[in-house]
C-alpha cells in the first residue's frame, strides 16, 4: 500500500484553471510520491460521482478548500464536500487547508478558524507574481505532509511503558498559551498593516518614477524604492517569522 499522503482537491468548476495552476505546483511533491491529489475531473466515465467523491473525500488526509466567491456559492462545495471536510477535520481524521484564491467574504465560514494559505490569506488573484503565491501554497502544504507524516511515524511506533504527558490546561496547538497566540497575532495584525502601507507606497513610487522624466528626481525615486523595499523585504520576514510560531 501506498505511503504517499492522499490530498483532496474541493473547489468550484468556475475556479478550474487555477486549480490546475495549483496543481501544476504540487507536481513535484507528486514525482517524489509524496502525496496523491484527487480532484472529480479524474472520475472514469460510467462512474457514479457522487460515490466517487464520497470515497474519496473519505480517505484523504489533506482536503484543500480552494476558496473563492464560486466556491462559496456552490452548494455541493460547501453544504457537502466542506461539512464533510470539517467533520473529519474536527475528528482529527484529516487536515483541512483553505486556500484563497480569490478574494470573497470567507472569514465567517467554518473553516475561518483554520490557517489559510497562501501566507497572510492574500487571495492567489492579487499577487503580483501568482506563481510566487502557488509556491508559497505548496511550501505550505508541504509543511503540513511533513507533520502529518511525523504524527503517523509517533502513533505507529510501540511505546516502551513511556508515561505520557499530559499538556497543560492552557496550552493549545503548537506549544502556546491561548494568551501567547492572541499577542503573537496581534504582533501579526500590526507587522501586516505596515506591510501593507509600505506595499502601497512602494506601488506609489514605481508609478511616479516611470512617468518622470528628470534625470535627479528619478535617482531620487530609485533611492526612494530601494529603502522600500528593503523595508517590505524585512515585514515579509518578520510575518512568516510570526505565522512559523503560529503554526
Amino acid at each position: 500500500m501506498s505511503n504517499a499522503i492522499k490530498v483532496f482537491f474541493s473547489y468550484s468548476h468556475k475556479d478550474e484553471a487555477l486549480r490546475d495552476e495549483l496543481a501544476t505546483h504540487l507536481q513535484m511533491m507528486k514525482r517524489q510520491k509524496v502525496i496523491e491529489a484527487w480532484h472529480d475531473r479524474e472520475i472514469s466515465a460510467g462512474t457514479e460521482w457522487a460515490d466517487a467523491i464520497d470515497d474519496n473525500l473519505n480517505i484523504a488526509d489533506i482536503i484543500l478548500l480552494l476558496v473563492s466567491a464560486n466556491f462559496l456559492a456552490s452548494d455541493y462545495c460547501y453544504d457537502k464536500e466542506m461539512t464533510r471536510a470539517m467533520q473529519r477535520h474536527e475528528t482529527r481524521e484529516a487536515r483541512v487547508v483553505p486556500i484563497i484564491l480569490k478574494p470573497s467574504d470567507w472569514t465567517g465560514a467554518p473553516f475561518g478558524k483554520l490557517q489559510a494559505l497562501p501566507k497572510n490569506a492574500k487571495p492567489v488573484t492579487t499577487w503580483q507574481d501568482q506563481d510566487e503565491a502557488f509556491l508559497n501554497i505548496a511550501q505550505g502544504i508541504r509543511r503540513v505532509i511533513e507533520e502529518i507524516a511525523k504524527s503517523k511515524t509517533s502513533s505507529s511506533t510501540p511505546s516502551n511503558n513511556i508515561t505520557p504527558v499530559t499538556s497543560s490546561p492552557s496550552a493549545i496547538s503548537g506549544g502556546l498559551t491561548e494568551r501567547q497566540r492572541q499577542r503573537w497575532e496581534q504582533e501579526r495584525d500590526s507587522v501586516q498593516q505596515q506591510y501593507d502601507l509600505v506595499s502601497k507606497r512602494l506601488g506609489l513610487l514605481g508609478k511616479a518614477y516611470a512617468i518622470e522624466t528628470d534625470v535627479s528626481t528619478k535617482l531620487r525615486l530609485e533611492v526612494q524604492i530601494q529603502e522600500a523595499q528593503t523595508e517590505k523585504d524585512r515585514l515579509n520576514q518578520q510575518l512568516e517569522e510570526i505565522e512559523q510560531k503560529l503554526l
